[in-house]
């Protein structure tokens, strides 16, 4: 599964350690309709850096230790569209001894967790 590296933008949202989200995490957030944008007012990296915050909210809720939680957070769908979703379940979990990116927290949407986990076995 191909990640990206958040961490500097993690920092500022009170993360410490390397943070990485899921290509489709990505995507969800930065393909953004020019028309969401105006609407709402915030562009792609406030989007992702609210997810962030959201996410550092929610694991700041489960003890210390906590190695994987699934999470529901809601967003403005990318589209604008009222027939997409506005809840993602995700996936946050701790991985370890990666032998490319070392140690990390990894922020992945539920389903495309399930599929990389299935296409590894």
């Amino acid at each position: 599964m191909k990640t990206y590296d958040m961490t500097s933008l993690a920092r500022e949202q009170g993360f410490v350690g390397k943070v990485r989200i899921s290509e489709r995490v990505m995507d969800d957030w930065i393909y953004v309709a020019a028309q969401v944008v105006s609407d709402y007012g915030i562009t792609p990296i406030e989007r992702l850096q609210l997810l962030l915050q959201d996410v550092a909210y929610q694991l700041s809720q489960y003890p210390g230790g906590t190695q994987a939680v699934r999470l529901t957070h809601f967003r403005i769908p990318p589209s604008g569209s009222p027939n997409q979703p506005l809840a993602l379940e995700l996936e946050v979990l701790i991985v370890q001894g990666d032998r490319q990116h070392g140690d990390y927290l990894l922020v992945a949407r539920h389903d495309e967790l399930n599929h990389a986990l299935l296409a590894a076995a």
